[in-house]
């Protein structure tokens, strides 16, 4: 979320069913960290060299409605019990703004093939 106050709200709004719904890395590379997933496989690979990351930096804004159709493809909504989603779905569109502005950055990662004199 782009906006702080709704972000807080949507956590406290989901806290009973879920204490987070981002997507981890598949590698553990904590969120803060400067260099991503899969940025940080390239890093270790034998195959990769010059490892760079970058992040385009989006904002995307949208009604409650698209906001919840987004959230239902979240594997971490999808996985509660039909019942529990229903109603963290409800406590979430009560705390949502008329338009919802979310982050959607993308971190793009480039790196050289070993071997490679381009």
């Amino acid at each position: 979320m782009a906006d702080p106050r709704v972000e807080e709200a949507v956590r406290t709004a989901r806290s009973p069913f879920l204490d987070r719904d981002d997507i981890p890395s598949p590698d553990g590379t904590p969120p803060d960290d400067a260099m991503q997933w899969p940025g940080t496989e390239l890093h270790r690979s034998e195959w990769f060299t010059d490892v760079r990351q970058t992040v385009v930096h989006r904002r995307v804004t949208m009604s409650p409605h698209d906001y919840l159709g987004h959230l239902s493809t979240v594997s971490a909504y999808l996985v509660l019990p039909p019942a529990e989603r229903e109603e963290v779905f409800s406590r979430i569109e009560r705390v949502l703004p008329e338009r919802v502005e979310m982050v959607a950055d993308i971190t793009v990662h480039l790196a050289r093939r070993r071997g490679d004199r381009k």
